[in-house]
């Protein structure tokens, strides 16, 4: 057994963790017997929040399977059935591109200038790729960037023009030589490095609480508000308290579904309808007794898990 996986197998949070600061390629090293590595261990444990947090910033991954092919959030869901937040911290998950490029965007704030086009057309691009899966290889990504940035502005990656578009009397430009030799770039060498945290503190929005999907849905409805409203959020920031995102939700709903959010209102929204009984409706039940009270502790768990240093 190596230093490493010991220290990990009697959940010594304190020290293991000093190591792996120093030596973060040692977080994915398993154990021989049963092939755990330090986040199946903290999973077996029930390790706080912060621990967990810190062993996924430093690159722990939750895809990493045991001998016996278990997660570490099989073993949380196993060891600990009440513990959600354990368990929603180790979700899987697959990234989206839009994670993607928030977190560049977040990291090197010096890409765009005042009143930047290029920005503009960012924000959009972010918007697009909301349920897009982020590419396990980099060498595909100037490919997909590229046909969406000609979807969005006409210009294909080989143009050496300049768009030009106004905004409320304001000029903007974008040209495809910075998607071409700056944007693009940044984003291969990010997803080489993107980390197994389910959340960025730089980059984390309410959007990204909305993972994973409800399980059961309300009315018809539901699912295409969701999607919309996973949409729509992915420029809002993560609140402090749950109170705050209650209200975003609120007015996002009415915004989206032209209503106001009830428990006992059911809200029919035209463009929402896809066919069946309850086609466009949208239950206010689901969203006030279901989905907001789950938000709301989701919200409070990436908060927890980013106090680290973690100390147990």
């Amino acid at each position: 057994m190596s230093k490493v996986t010991e220290m990990a197998f009697h959940g010594q949070w304190d020290a293991l963790l000093d190591v792996l600061r120093n030596r973060p390629e040692l977080v994915n090293e398993v154990s021989e017997g049963k092939g755990y590595a330090p986040l199946h261990q903290a999973a077996w444990h029930g390790a706080s929040l912060p621990v967990v947090g810190e062993l996924l910033a430093l690159g722990a991954d939750p895809h990493l399977r045991t001998l016996k092919q278990q997660t570490a959030q099989d073993i949380a869901i196993d060891k600990h059935p009440d513990h959600e937040a354990l368990a929603f911290i180790l979700t899987p998950v697959h990234r989206s591109l839009s994670q993607l490029m928030r977190m560049v965007v977040a990291e090197q704030p010096s890409l765009f200038t005042s009143y930047d086009g290029n920005q503009i057309v960012c924000d959009r691009l972010i918007e697009l790729f909301s349920l897009e899966i982020a590419p396990p290889d980099a060498e595909t990504l100037p490919e997909r960037i590229g046909n969406a940035i000609r979807a969005l502005t006409g210009l294909p990656l080989s143009s050496q023009q300049e768009l030009r578009f106004d905004i409320a009397s304001f000029e903007f430009t974008t040209n495809a030589c910075f998607w071409k030799e700056r944007f693009i770039p940044a984003l291969q060498i990010a997803q080489q490095r993107f980390g197994s945290a389910p959340f960025g503190k730089s980059w984390a929005v309410v959007a990204d609480l909305f993972d994973p999907a409800p399980s059961q849905w309300g009315l018809r409805g539901d699912l295409f508000l969701w999607l919309e409203m996973r949409r729509s959020l992915c420029h809002v920031g993560l609140p402090e308290t749950p109170e705050a995102l209650s209200d975003i939700v609120h007015a996002a709903h009415e915004t989206l579904a032209g209503a106001r959010l009830s428990p006992e209102a059911e809200t029919w929204v035209p463009h929402l309808a896809r066919g069946g009984m309850s086609s466009g409706m949208v239950s206010g039940e689901f969203w006030c007794r279901q989905w907001i009270p789950v938000l709301r502790k989701r919200l409070q768990w990436p908060h927890e898990s980013w106090r680290f240093p973690a100390r147990s």
